[in-house]
């Protein structure tokens, strides 16, 4: 492959029925916190990056990747690869980050983070970003757009997407990716 390429990824976050009166956003605040400031695992921003992105909502992580608080939840960018091997690492990396984070702040019982795509409370969305490097002076041709339409329309077979439930907390059922209530362009 010699294509850039790097994935983002937003975690929910879970609380155990322990924690009933605590605010869901408050565990990726401390989460963020703890990696800049106590862990040392990078470097946290000292300037505005965005309107809705302050000075010390997030940074640059030493393996190159990027963390940061996303309306009020925990988003993760991998560095850019070269290749998809260093893709998942990296995407695994900031799972092992997280993780690592509960356990040395006594919470990996009753915190969770999780890759889901839909907030049942709200019905807000959310999920994990692929990014792909292309020349900006690309056109998108029927060559290349047919290759990458075919691309998005069968990745689903072969990376299991999809999820388990639905908006009904009483449902079960397996749900392909992307349903139509949830696709934004």
């Amino acid at each position: 492959m010699d294509r850039i390429v790097g994935v983002e990824t937003e975690y929910g976050c879970l609380l155990s029925e322990e924690e009933p009166h605590v605010n869901s956003e408050l565990w990726p605040a401390k989460v963020k916190n703890y990696l800049f400031r106590k862990a040392d695992a990078g470097t946290i921003d000292l300037h505005y990056r965005d309107y809705e992105e302050p000075p010390g909502n997030g940074g640059f992580l030493l393996n190159g990747g990027r963390l940061y608080l996303d309306m009020g939840h925990i988003e993760y960018a991998s560095p850019e690869c070269l290749h998809l091997h260093d893709l998942v690492t990296y995407e695994l990396a900031g799972d092992d980050l997280l993780q690592s984070s509960l356990v040395a702040l006594g919470a990996e019982d009753r915190v969770s983070f999780i890759k889901n795509n839909v907030d049942h409370h709200t019905g807000a969305t959310f999920g994990c970003h692929e990014n792909y490097l292309m020349k900006r002076e690309a056109q998108f041709t029927p060559p290349i757009l047919g290759t990458l339409l075919t691309f998005l329309a069968t990745r689903q077979i072969f990376t299991g997407s999809g999820r388990v439930g639905q908006s009904n907390p009483l449902a079960f059922d397996f749900e392909p990716p992307q349903p139509e209530a949830h696709v934004n362009f």
